[in-house]
């Protein structure tokens, strides 16, 4: 089965990540703005949840602990799925 934002990727995100990077303009908890296909910040597509997971990656989301492996590969097969939502 499919890794959907909805099942899969939300439940990720605790509220108080939600709430602190909304107010940078980061909607983790918007299926419309996580999935969308557009271009941008640098990649060809599907921008936004590209360089959220760049973020991820690289340890600097969410500020006060990384995510774990198994955190990053289920983003990582949601993002290879296609990004249902």
């Amino acid at each position: 089965m499919a890794s959907t934002f909805f099942s899969d990727i939300r439940p990720l995100f605790r509220d108080e990540d939600i709430s602190c990077m909304t107010a940078r303009g980061v909607k983790l908890g918007d299926a419309d703005w996580m999935c969308d296909a557009r271009p941008g910040n640098g990649f060809e597509d599907h921008g936004n949840a590209r360089v959220v997971f760049s973020a991820l990656s690289r340890g600097s989301m969410p500020p006060d602990r990384p995510w774990r492996q198994a955190q990053l590969n289920a983003y990582d097969a949601w993002m290879r799925g296609g990004f249902l939502k």
